[in-house]
């Protein structure tokens, strides 16, 4: 074989490029114990003692890196997940998953809770109005705050809206908790860098009170889920409610791009 030769070889299963304690792909650095078992960068990082954490194992495992595995790494490269969906990228095996967040092939779910279908980013925005266009309400105009009155159901937990020029889907969600509700906009589409950013203004008034929030920026998804936001979101406390219906005002208008 000559020195620079490149040669190429098959790997029947990809699980042995995970880690044994998390079951992520492995990542440079990886580091191991002295009877080899291996341990990602993130394993290592809460590693009790230095012991290693494999099964029945209890040796040192130190700053041991594994350079051969590192080695394994860096040369096996995959396709994306999503290349039945048309993405023509490959990565080494340990970045794969840091791409999938924001591939813009990875499948959106419908945002409409009753219903189970997944598509690419750019064409759930089309099923969605051929089968729930009765479920939703037009969202035109989304530049400079021009807002738009927003009527929910707490219980039903999801309002959708859409825009027709850009072909885009926003969600209004509800989270009812024991001392209010948290109110969020989201967006469905991938957390690509390269698609366009948003930022969202919302304002409930009743009896005089008034709660406004301004949102730094609309959060990705690619699906809708039940777990109460932890940053982004506008307060409602339950002294201010009056029944289950929540009449909103909401403006969303397009980030400069940096």
């Amino acid at each position: 074989m000559e020195k620079n030769e490149t040669r190429s070889a098959k790997l029947l299963d990809l699980d042995v490029l995970d880690c044994p304690i998390c079951f992520e792909p492995l990542t440079i650095p990886t580091f191991q114990c002295d009877d080899g078992h291996l341990v990602c960068n993130f394993c290592f990082a809460k590693v009790s003692s230095n012991k290693c954490p494999g099964p029945g194992c209890d040796l040192p495992i130190g700053n041991k890196r594994c350079f051969s595995m590192e080695k394994v790494l860096e040369s096996a490269f995959v396709p994306c997940p999503n290349a039945e969906f048309g993405c023509t990228e490959s990565f080494s095996y340990g970045k794969v998953s840091s791409h999938e967040k924001e591939c813009n092939y990875s499948q959106c779910s419908c945002p409409n809770l009753e219903c189970n279908y997944t598509g690419s980013y750019n064409i759930i925005y089309g099923h969605f109005m051929r089968s729930h266009l009765y479920n939703s309400t037009i969202y035109s105009s989304i530049w400079g705050y021009s807002s738009v009155d927003v009527r929910i159901n707490i219980n039903e937990k999801v309002f959708v809206l859409w825009e027709s020029l850009q072909k885009l889907l926003f969600v209004v969600q509800c989270f009812k908790e024991r001392h209010g509700v948290y109110v969020t906009v989201r967006r469905i589409a991938p957390s690509a860098s390269e698609l366009k950013k948003f930022s969202y203004c919302l304002s409930y008034s009743i009896d005089g009170h008034n709660v406004t929030y301004e949102s730094p920026e609309v959060k990705r998804l690619l699906e809708v889920n039940s777990q109460i936001p932890d940053e982004s979101f506008m307060f409602v406390p339950i002294c201010l409610l009056r029944g289950e219906m929540l009449e909103l005002k909401l403006g969303v208008k397009k980030l400069k791009q940096k």
